[in-house]
């Protein structure tokens, strides 16, 4: 673990990037868990991005532990935003359902990202690609309202495993300019080594 992963996240703005199973979201975890310790619930607001995935899929694909929720702990005042979105690229069979599948979500996100306040001034972004799938990195960071935050905690897919197409093209290009944009103003944490998601 390096010391930017130990530091307190408050008042910092990251974006956690890595290939699925890496443990993004469990680091992500960790840092909501510190802040709702410091009894800064009333101040989060949580954007859970994570497909449903059923584990049957998930199996039959090769991708367990894909696309795991980020949940706040009980009672700690977050406003915890999430909807129910499918993922497109594992429960298509061509392109172009996969991108309709991922219009079908970036609506849905669209949506939850209206009900973001400013109060909120802290704000976490589990899987933040599935926006990107059919949006862009500037709208997110316009419509989120990233100028008010004080503290931005955000993750994403950026890897191999889930193959190729037009949908992962337009995906890894937004994330890339997400990637630029976190590095101008904050920060960037690339995960590459496999987390074990049996614990």
């Amino acid at each position: 673990m390096t010391v930017s992963q130990e530091a307190d996240p408050l008042d910092r703005r990251i974006l956690v990037t890595g290939d699925v199973n890496t443990g993004k979201t469990t680091q992500c975890r960790r840092w909501l868990e510190a802040l709702c310790r410091q009894g800064l619930g009333h101040r989060i607001a949580l954007l859970d991005l994570a497909p449903t995935i059923p584990p049957d899929l998930a199996r039959a694909r090769g991708m367990r532990g894909v696309g795991g929720e980020l949940r706040p702990p009980p009672e700690c005042g977050v406003l915890d935003l999430r909807a129910l979105l499918v993922p497109p690229r594992l429960s298509s069979t061509s392109d172009a359902e996969a991108l309709a599948k991922a219009r079908d979500n970036a609506e849905v996100i669209d949506a939850l990202i209206a009900r973001l306040r400013p109060e909120r001034d802290i704000l976490f972004i589990n899987d933040v690609t599935l926006f990107l799938q059919a949006r862009t990195a500037t709208r997110l960071i316009d419509t989120a309202d990233f100028g008010s935050r004080t503290t931005i905690i955000v993750n994403g897919y950026r890897g191999e495993r889930l193959g190729g197409g037009e949908l992962t093209r337009h995906e890894a290009a937004e994330m890339a300019e997400l990637v630029r944009l976190f590095s101008a103003t904050g920060e960037v944490l690339h995960f590459t080594q496999r987390y074990d998601v049996s614990h």
